[in-house]
């Protein structure tokens, strides 16, 4: 047996196990979606009430945190872009609510199982892995692994297998 045919079993026998069906999966990934967006909505509005200079202290941390000089020409710009939004909390929650709303149109498309959310989920799934796994070759730690596992179990969720659950079956052609 190859090993093509050992991994789909593995994974068959987990799906069965989990009693998980096209469906399930979907909406599990709806409803994590439902929770990002809402966490994104509450920081958003959390940063209404921030006080000045609390993203660039954000970012020049971020940039300690993994070893860039700040005063490198692209890290300026970012620590600059950083400086603009905290005078201009308005626009930073105005694009935290975007980013929301798309976590919530997601969510909708998944928990009524169409297809262009599940590759929407997977795409923007996807976007971060690599990002996830620097951080964890750089720092590695109980954080790091959980936030990759997650998304990995996401991708495994949202990973079409088979017929497309969100189109019915075609009877066979006589």
């Amino acid at each position: 047996m190859d090993e093509h045919h050992r991994i789909r079993e593995a994974n068959d026998g987990l799906e069965h196990a989990l009693h998980l069906n096209a469906r399930r999966k979907l909406r599990i990934v709806a409803v994590i979606d439902l929770a990002k967006g809402l966490v994104i909505l509450a920081i958003a509005f959390g940063l209404l009430s921030a006080h000045s200079n609390v993203l660039e202290n954000g970012g020049v941390s971020l940039l300690r945190l993994l070893d860039i000089d700040p005063t490198l020409g692209l890290a300026r710009r970012f620590l600059a872009l950083l400086h603009a939004a905290d005078s201009e909390h308005g626009l930073l929650v105005l694009a935290a609510v975007a980013y929301a709303a798309l976590r919530f149109v997601e969510s909708y498309g998944l928990w009524f199982m169409r297809n262009w959310a599940r590759w929407l989920g997977i795409v923007s799934c996807a976007l971060y892995v690599p990002f996830e796994l620097y951080y964890l070759f750089r720092t590695p730690n109980l954080t790091s692994v959980s936030v990759l596992g997650i998304n990995l179990v996401v991708l495994w969720l949202l990973w079409p297998r088979g017929r497309n659950p969100a189109t019915p079956a075609q009877p066979p052609a006589s």
